[in-house]
């Protein structure tokens, strides 16, 4: 930024690291009619942002910064506007200070004036670069540590850099220098793990990424194609991950009640379906301290962010260690998954946007909101943080390189990233030190608490990976056939006016609840002898739950057919040839970037002696099933008569599982049960 507003304070840094647009404006006043506030009324607010200031003018003698590469890709994009990575005062490239030659016009020279600036920077900045590449070192010649950091904390590394330069260190005879470029974390994930590029196409020396959870995810993946030597020396700065929101709807949210620090399930609740039932609508999550769905939660996408990544952590230990640790982690992936945002920087647009219900809120790490305050201070964000704790960004320096001389060096370097001035530089980005202290600008009137919050566990290394895993199965869209027992037996009652089959549709209705519009599901319904000849019916053709059919919406179809369900008197359970059928059927129509399955709800076991044996149905899907295609086949059972034993083993066969409740109270946990069922696939 060349130049603040007169609404920037004081303590706003005149150059932000974040290369994000945060300077358009919003109006976040709109009333929240849980709480029965009033509208503000009034105008719009003025925009009274002036044209910049113009920059002061440049001296002559000081070089132009060099053009940004031209290079594509995730690395490129992270870096994009940013003139430095090992360039300025401290960078150590040569060449770019160099004049260009006098142009000649018809023969004559622009005059001794270019000429003069000429030699003041091949004078000036040209020997400072060479005695600083050079310095007093005894060695014959130089060895060059590379160093890829994170980009938003690229500056600071980059003046340590300098300072480091500036020493002249000698190891084994050898000048040591530091060049240092700034990297998306990601890409040099990607590039270590073995899994291609993506913008980084040469293993640094050292890495600084922005969380020790994208080392976590390298050497869990156990795919590099070389041995990656990882040498940990600690972090130099620190940023938890807070929940940012409006600070007018955080105003509101006190004014109501809610605890300064509530619980991250609390908030979780209120975003979506983190209590795996889905919730009721207007239902009051975390004993009524946010009331469920009234919020809208961004998270930026876990495969390209630590926070995205570290929300997941959160998610798997903060609930994981429930009797329905999965299903719950479910429902929070169900609710990540449809608040994706691109990047950090593009989660806060949103409140950019209009202020209706759900009222969005972001899963952010803590120096985002310092940067987006720090151009927005008429509509700040605010960070809270919740109660149990946070995930802590830590920015690691990790030696990525088994040369004794390098590994000296890099340890020389984290000395020089871990100094008084460094600790400094480190907070002018709006970080923390590594021990949590805060710059002096995190106050309440900026948004943010000084006092560091406690940070949670880091996972393992296999944790990291597997929690990923999951996350790429449990992100994907489903595509899944549901098949409903309607047999006689469905008509016994389970309560009062509350027969098998009203229990069971109930339970599916709220499961069908939580399934985006882009996912693909059908429904059929098997007895035996449904009109036709054959045990089963399609009442829903399987497609995009969103997809309009004449007047409706498939989804609306599938809520139509749960209505007009009815049991089928002395109906048997022809459920052997049902799922023959419907496993020829899925599989013959199956799509590779969905999870396919098959649902099937039944409260019995199979009683068509037309059918096939468990032993024939048996030796089918074994031949059927196809690992590099796999459709699965869950089943849940309710009541005492299901043959759980045989039905497991008709699961099994497709990697899939049985689940039985005798209650309908047992049965309202069975769906996200089924669903996570797929983390493990194909290797259940």
């Amino acid at each position: 930024m060349s130049g603040h507003d007169d609404d920037v304070p004081d303590w706003a840094p005149r150059s932000l690291s974040d290369s994000g647009d945060y300077r358009v404006p919003r109006d976040f006043r709109a009333p929240l009619d849980f709480l029965g506030a009033s509208d503000p009324g009034g105008a719009p607010a003025r925009d009274r942002r002036r044209p910049p200031a113009a920059a002061p003018a440049q001296p002559a003698f000081m070089p132009s910064p060099p053009p940004p590469p031209k290079a594509s890709g995730p690395a490129h994009a992270a870096a994009k506007g940013r003139g430095h990575g090992g360039t300025g005062r401290h960078g150590g490239h040569r060449g770019h200070g160099a004049a260009r030659p006098p142009r000649r016009r018809s023969g004559i020279f622009l005059g001794p004036f270019a000429a003069a600036v000429g030699l003041v920077v091949l004078s000036g900045f040209g020997v400072y670069a060479f005695a600083s590449s050079q310095g007093d070192c005894s060695g014959g010649d130089t060895m060059t540590l590379s160093v890829a950091a994170a980009p938003d904390v690229e500056p600071a590394v980059a003046k340590a850099a300098g300072r480091f330069n500036d020493g002249r260190h000698e190891i084994g005879g050898r000048c040591a220098r530091v060049r240092v470029r700034a990297a998306d974390p990601a890409a040099v994930a990607t590039l270590l793990s073995g899994k291609g590029s993506a913008g980084v196409t040469e293993r640094p020396d050292v890495w600084i990424p922005d969380s020790s959870l994208w080392i976590g995810l390298v050497q869990g993946s156990g795919r590099a194609a070389q041995p990656v030597p990882f040498t940990a020396l600690g972090g130099i700065a620190s940023s938890p991950i807070v929940v940012a929101m409006p600070k007018a709807l955080a105003a509101q949210l006190s004014a109501a009640g809610v605890p300064a620090r509530p619980s991250w399930r609390d908030l979780l609740e209120a975003a979506g379906t983190a209590d795996g039932s889905g919730g009721a609508p207007g239902a009051a999550a975390g004993g009524g301290a946010i009331p469920a769905h009234l919020l809208r939660l961004q998270v930026p996408d876990p495969d390209r962010s630590a926070t995205g990544m570290g929300t997941l952590m959160l998610a798997g230990t903060l609930m994981g260690g429930s009797p329905d640790g999965q299903a719950v982690f479910t429902g929070v992936v169900r609710t990540i998954r449809e608040g994706i945002a691109a990047s950090v920087n593009a989660e806060f647009t949103a409140f950019r946007g209009g202020a209706e219900q759900p009222y969005p809120v972001a899963l952010a790490p803590e120096r985002a909101v310092y940067a987006y305050n720090a151009a927005h201070a008429a509509e700040p964000a605010v960070a809270v943080y919740p109660s149990e704790g946070s995930v802590v960004l830590d920015y690691p320096v990790t030696v990525l390189t088994g040369d004794p001389a390098k590994a000296s060096a890099g340890r020389l370097l984290q000395q020089a990233l871990t100094s008084k001035a460094a600790r400094a530089d480190v907070q002018r980005l709006g970080l923390r030190t590594p021990d949590g202290a805060a710059p002096a600008s995190f106050t309440a009137r900026t948004g943010l608490d000084p006092r560091a919050p406690r940070a949670l566990a880091a996972p393992s290394a296999s944790t990291v990976a597997q929690t990923m895993q999951a996350w790429a199965q449990l992100s994907l869209s489903i595509r899944m056939l549901s098949i409903m027992d309607i047999s006689g037996s469905m008509a016994e009652p389970v309560a009062p006016g509350v027969s098998r089959l009203q229990s069971t549709i109930r339970t599916a209705q709220g499961g069908l609840s939580l399934l985006p519009d882009d996912s693909e599901l059908g429904q059929w319904e098997f007895s035996t002898d449904l009109p036709g000849g054959r045990d089963w019916r399609e009442l829903v053709g399987v497609g995009p739950l969103g997809e309009r059919l004449g007047s409706s919406t498939r989804r609306q179809r599938v809520l139509s057919a749960f209505a007009q369900m009815r049991v089928k008197k002395h109906g048997d359970t022809g459920l052997y040839d049902t799922l023959l059928a419907a496993f020829d059927y899925m599989t013959r129509t199956y799509k590779p970037e969905f999870v396919n399955s098959i649902l099937l709800w039944t409260d019995g076991r199979d009683e068509d002696p037309d059918g096939p044996t468990l032993d024939e149905t048996l030796a089918e899907l074994r031949r059927a099933y196809d690992p590099e295609r796999p459709v699965q086949i869950n089943m849940l059972g309710y009541g005492p008569d299901v043959d759980v034993r045989d039905l497991r083993r008709v699961a099994h066969a497709t990697r899939g599982e049985v689940y039985v409740a005798e209650t309908p109270e047992q049965i309202q946990g069975i769906f996200l049960k089924a669903v996570s069922r797929r983390v493990c696939e194909p290797s259940c």
